[in-house]
């Protein structure tokens, strides 16, 4: 069954990790358009060279993708299904797998937990956002998640006509019509409030002809009408595949904005020294503590480092064993390791591109809840 990306569990996985430190687990990225099975085995041989020295990490990563490849075999691509994602550790008995309708670069992680970056990355790209066409006497309202139009409510009322004659009948009617128009508008909007609520919708464009979207706005609750982001002409009968696309990039263009305001929020907490954090070591430490409030990441950003799985000690450079409790460690992706820290402690993450005032920084920053 497909699922939604922002319905796999990363808090879960964040907190699952190989107690002895032991790359024990595999995370499997596909793209069922563009699948590489070129690149799928020669990530396989290369992590079977490094995991060659370890008789027991090797037997577990060839254990484990036995398992993996089984379940390849036999499970069937599902209509609308663009990649497949799998978590697996013979070690540590763990099977995760998800169908999703995003796709994924193709991609094979060997570490001592599950790679989720990707996932967190597709969260951070693809909110939930509401959909509202409507005119004076018809609405559809969508909820579009992970890219695809996840379920509408259609709603149509009869408005009576302008009436024709003259006088008083005249304004009589006009003034039934207008009060059958509010009528319709704020069943419209409690039907908005009751589907958005529901799935935790973060953006709302309105869309219509004329004027009726500028009326509507009114009828809208608070906590609804401030998630507004555009309104937009268009012709009720429109193609909804178009409307939705093009809802899609306003969307995404409004995400863009955010960041770059979300970062010049971050250098003004810091020049006034007030709720923020910024660089590898001190950002590191707000997320553990469960400090940050919005965790800021510029998008491909990687960083060498290392963590001991036994303290959750986690530093840049190279080390083996760690400094503070004697364990051996393991060579990370540090942003990797902040990204699950981030999950764990309930911390938003925004993935921030082309942003040089952020990459000043160090690439990584947070708002904080609290000092």
């Amino acid at each position: 069954m497909l699922i939604n990306i922002e319905d796999i569990d990363v808090k879960e996985l964040s907190r699952i990790y190989d107690s002895e430190n032991r790359d024990s687990f595999i995370s499997l990225y596909l793209n069922l358009d563009n699948l590489d099975d070129r690149l799928i085995e020669r990530r396989k041989n290369a992590c079977r060279l490094a995991l060659k020295p370890d008789r027991d990490l090797l037997a577990n990563f060839e254990k484990t993708m036995q398992v993996v490849d089984k379940y390849l075999e036999t499970e069937r691509r599902e209509k609308g299904q663009k990649a497949m994602i799998l978590f697996a550790s013979c070690l540590n008995d763990f099977f995760r797998a998800y169908k999703t309708s995003i796709s994924t670069d193709n991609l094979l992680v060997v570490d001592t937990s599950p790679y989720i970056r990707p996932i967190a990355r597709l969260i951070d790209e693809y909110e939930t956002f509401g959909l509202i066409l409507l005119d004076s006497h018809r609405a559809k309202i969508y909820v579009v998640s992970s890219g695809k139009v996840k379920y509408e409510k259609k709603t149509a009322k009869d408005i009576m006509n302008k009436h024709k004659k003259g006088g008083w009948s005249q304004a009589r009617y006009q003034r039934l019509r207008e009060g059958a128009i509010e009528h319709f508008f704020k069943n419209v909007s409690v039907d908005a409030r009751k589907l958005f609520s529901k799935d935790n919708v973060v953006k709302i464009v309105i869309a219509g002809p004329g004027n009726a979207k500028l009326a509507f706005k009114n009828f809208l609750p608070n906590e609804i009408k401030e998630k507004v982001i555009d309104l937009i002409d268009v012709e009720f009968d429109d193609a909804e595949g178009k409307l939705v696309s093009d809802v899609v990039n306003i969307v995404s263009e409004d995400e863009k904005k955010m960041s770059d305001k979300n970062v010049s929020k971050l250098n003004d907490e810091i020049l006034r020294d007030g709720l923020a954090v910024y660089g590898l070591k001190e950002t590191i430490d707000a997320v553990r503590n469960g400090q940050v409030e919005l965790l800021l990441i510029s998008k491909g950003l990687k960083v060498k480092g290392w963590i001991c799985e036994r303290c959750q000690a986690v530093e840049q450079g190279v080390k083996t064993k760690c400094p503070y409790c004697g364990s051996k460690t393991s060579e990370v992706d540090i942003m990797e390791e902040i990204i699950e820290f981030a999950k764990r402690t309930d911390t938003k993450i925004e993935f921030v591109e082309d942003n040089p005032v952020l990459d000043e920084l160090g690439g990584v920053g947070g708002l904080l809840r609290f000092y």
